[in-house]
């Protein structure tokens, strides 16, 4: 399973296309997260759940196809571990070990596929500059 968390406007879940050649997911589960504390003032989260009955052969480049292809709508997303989603933990540092790839509309896809690259400064800043664009 991919999990995919995708911030956009109020408005209702963006229906989103995740075939990319020849991967096709073979079930698509959709996921509106309630924003309780309102963190994020006129946005909405949902989470696509990818599901798959083995890993795709060309994982990364999946990964970064479908990523560009939803940050072309105007929104973040970002790929996270099953269970690491919370709004108190938005792309912060804390959970940067938890995220293996980001995006932003105008910004190339990142990556980080190895637990080494996820434990590094370089990927900590990558998702804070991420934050940032949430907090605008």
């Amino acid at each position: 399973m991919i999990s995919v968390f995708v911030v956009h406007g109020d408005e209702a879940a963006p229906s989103l296309d995740f075939r990319s050649g020849q991967v096709v997911p073979r079930q698509v589960k959709v996921y509106e997260l309630e924003d309780e504390d309102d963190r994020l003032p006129g946005r909405r989260v949902t989470e696509y759940d990818l599901i798959f009955d083995e890993v795709p052969e060309q994982l990364p480049g999946y990964l970064e196809d479908c990523l560009g292809r939803v940050c072309r709508l105007g929104v973040v997303a970002w790929l996270g571990f099953e269970g690491a989603f919370n709004f108190n933990n938005l792309l912060t540092p804390d959970i940067a070990h938890l995220v293996y790839g980001v995006c932003a509309s105008g910004s190339p896809v990142a990556l980080a596929l190895e637990a080494e690259e996820r434990a590094g400064e370089r990927w900590r800043e990558v998702l804070q500059r991420h934050a940032d664009v949430l907090a605008t």
